[in-house]
C-alpha cells in the first residue's frame, strides 16, 4: 500500500478531525523515524491507518476478535483497546497490506506490549505527542524524544501516564499494556 491510497482509504472512513489526527500522527512519525533511524514509509503508513477502525460498531469488532482468532482477553474490552488489533486485521484483508511491521505498529498504538519493535515504538509515541495533543505531561514527553532522544523511556512514561489514567478511572488494564509498564520499566535506561 502506497501513502496516496492510505491517505485516500483512511479520509473515506474517518471523520475529518479524526482523519486530521492520522495525518500528524503520521508526520510526527516520520520526524521521530529520522531520530530513531526507522523507515520512514513505514512509520507512515502505520501513522495513517492506526485509528482506522476507531469508529467501528463495538458488535462487529467482538465478531472480527473470534472470527480473526484474535486475543480472546480483548472480549473484555471496548473500543479503546479494541479498535487497534481490529484495524489491523482490517488493512491487511481489506487492503492488501502485509508488513508485519506496520500491521504490529496499528495493533499496539493504544495498549502497547513488551519487545515492540522501533515502528510500533515510534507509533505509540507520535500518538500521544503529534502537536495538537495538550495533556498534562505532554511536553515531558516530547523532551524526552527530541532532546534525549529515549524512545524507550518515553514508552514507559507514556504507558505509567495511562495507567495512572485508568487507575483513576477504575478501569480495567489490559495486560499487555502491564507487560509494557514492566518491560519498559527496565529498558528505559
Amino acid at each position: 500500500m502506497k501513502r496516496k491510497e492510505a491517505l485516500k482509504v483512511s479520509e473515506e472512513k474517518l471523520p475529518k478531525k479524526r482523519f486530521k489526527h492520522c495525518q500528524r500522527v503520521a508526520e510526527t512519525a516520520e520526524k521521530m523515524a529520522k531520530i530513531f533511524n526507522a523507515d520512514k514509509d513505514k512509520v507512515y503508513l502505520a501513522g495513517v491507518l492506526h485509528d482506522y477502525s476507531k469508529y467501528d460498531d463495538l458488535g462487529k469488532m467482538y465478531q472480527t476478535v473470534q472470527s480473526e482468532g484474535l486475543d480472546p482477553e480483548l472480549l473484555e474490552y471496548k473500543s479503546e483497546v479494541l479498535h487497534g488489533p481490529i484495524a489491523a486485521v482490517k488493512v491487511k484483508n481489506k487492503f492488501g497490506l502485509d508488513d508485519p511491521d506496520v500491521l504490529l505498529a496499528i495493533t499496539h498504538h493504544t495498549s502497547g506490549a513488551k519487545q515492540m519493535g522501533i515502528i510500533e515504538k515510534i507509533i505509540f509515541v507520535a500518538d500521544y505527542i503529534e502537536p495538537e495533543r495538550s495533556q498534562p505531561g505532554v511536553d515531558f514527553i516530547r523532551d524526552i524524544i527530541y532532546k534525549e532522544e529515549n524512545i524507550d523511556r518515553a514508552v514507559y512514561q507514556i504507558t505509567k501516564a495511562n495507567m495512572q489514567h485508568l487507575l483513576e478511572k477504575d478501569q480495567t488494564i489490559y495486560y499487555k499494556t502491564l507487560e509494557c509498564l514492566n518491560y519498559y520499566n527496565m529498558a528505559k535506561e
